[in-house]
């Protein structure tokens, strides 16, 4: 099988191709010629105008439905959402109802990766309760590299500490979307100007920084009594950063050569607290949107290698819960499809011209796993992006949630194909 892909300009920053437009022709999984034009017969032809490669997504933060959500997202339409991003490789939290918390689980999650690669996440507690511990070493010995309480915080310090202590002797990552339950309750929106003229309950940014603070010093602490024992591979991962007391946290954690690492979401990056004038719950989530401030903070913490990543905190959420008041509507945003043209246009009105450092090369490196080269004789890997306009309607949705932040928002980019080895897939 023989694919050639003409006129292409290569927006993938680690290619001895950057920013060149060159003909990409892949044999069999692999590349097999890429030179400024390629005259070779090939069974598919890829043609068309203002076309642009990338490498893959790499997404850090997907919630898991699966099993008890089939209603929301199933594996069918979770990994037709992912195709449709771009997202070839994606790390699953451990949200299904029952919780996948047995060796079989994880080992049954990761045998779903066909055209999409499936990283489950482990739980650290039964039934994300937080009351007793799961088999930690066992569910590393079935393949979980990640864990992480649900999709929050464990509240728990005493719990807190021993998982640190238990984990620290493997070469894991330990993940903590920070969050204060106590101050956070009831919460709605940022707490500020907006939460008071809305007149909703806010949340505060205290919620989110006394959370990292804690993990800090708890991290701290069982470091220095590991006796040796701890893992030069160990990791604590900080999830979905909002605000810029947590870059700041996080960027002297790093100057004071801690193991940690940290993501924001895609939604943070583009929207704050003004754009939920409207009531429109599509955008309530958790952390919520906070301030222009925050949001500059963020990019900046990108920009310094601060941050390492940005994830789609894809969260299937069914209508009946999001088309209702916005004080009782539930969290949470889908992300998979729309991550990378999203991206793309908040990175362009930022005269940002290299993205992949943060969905591509960073995540890679923090799931431990190779990244495509776009190399003759690699694996062919990307995606195939068009520049033009495109409104984005619930129509082009293929999660079988809608709940999208974008919906009837202009993307300045579409993604038209994407390349899995010996499998294309056009759009």
């Amino acid at each position: 099988m023989r694919i050639l892909f003409k006129s292409v300009l290569i927006l993938d920053s680690s290619s001895a191709y950057y920013q060149q437009k060159v003909d990409l022709l892949a044999e069999n999984g692999f590349w097999k010629e890429i030179a400024p034009t390629i005259s070779s017969p090939a069974d598919t032809l890829v043609d068309g105008e203002n076309l642009s490669w990338h490498p893959s997504v790499i997404d850090l933060r997907v919630h898991h439905t699966l099993p008890g959500g089939e209603f929301k997202e199933d594996w069918n339409s979770l990994k037709s959402a992912a195709l449709r991003g771009g997202v070839l490789d994606l790390a699953l939290l451990p949200t299904g109802n029952p919780v996948p918390q047995q060796a079989e689980a994880i080992q049954f999650i990761a045998n779903q990766s066909t055209e999409v690669n499936f990283f489950p996440i482990a739980p650290l507690t039964l039934d994300n309760v937080g009351d007793n511990f799961t088999d930690l070493y066992d569910l590393y010995y079935a393949g979980a590299r990640w864990f992480s309480h649900g999709s929050g915080s464990l509240q728990n310090t005493d719990l807190m500490v021993k998982c640190l202590q238990y984990l620290q002797t493997l070469p894991v990552t330990l993940v903590s979307r920070p969050n204060t339950d106590g101050l956070s309750l009831y919460g709605q929106i940022h707490e500020g100007l907006q939460s008071t003229l809305m007149g909703l309950k806010g949340i505060p940014v205290l919620a989110e920084t006394l959370s990292i603070k804690r993990d800090l010093d708890l991290l701290r602490y069982v470091r220095t009594n590991s006796f040796g024992n701890g893992s030069e591979g160990f990791r604590l991962h900080f999830s979905c950063l909002s605000s810029k007391e947590s870059v700041e946290l996080i960027r002297q954690a790093k100057l004071e050569g801690l193991p940690v690492s940290a993501d924001v979401a895609i939604h943070q990056l583009i929207f704050t607290e003004e754009d939920l004038f409207d009531f429109d719950t599509n955008k309530k989530v958790n952390p919520p949107f906070r301030t222009k401030e925050d949001q500059d903070a963020l990019w900046v913490g990108l920009q310094d290698g601060t941050v390492d990543a940005i994830v789609s905190d894809h969260h299937p959420v069914e209508v009946e819960l999001k088309e209702i008041e916005f004080d009782q509507a539930s969290f949470g945003i889908i992300g998979l499809e729309t991550l990378l043209p999203a991206l793309l246009q908040a990175a362009t009105h930022r005269n940002i011209s290299s993205i992949d450092t943060w969905i591509h090369q960073g995540p890679a490196k923090l799931l431990g796993i190779n990244v495509s080269t776009l190399v003759e004789g690699q694996l062919a890997k990307g995606i195939l992006v068009a520049e033009k306009q495109v409104e984005y309607q619930p129509s082009m949705i293929v999660s079988k949630s809608k709940n999208s932040a974008f919906l009837n928002h202009t993307f300045d980019h579409q993604i038209v194909g994407v390349l899995n080895g010996s499998i294309y897939t056009s759009f």
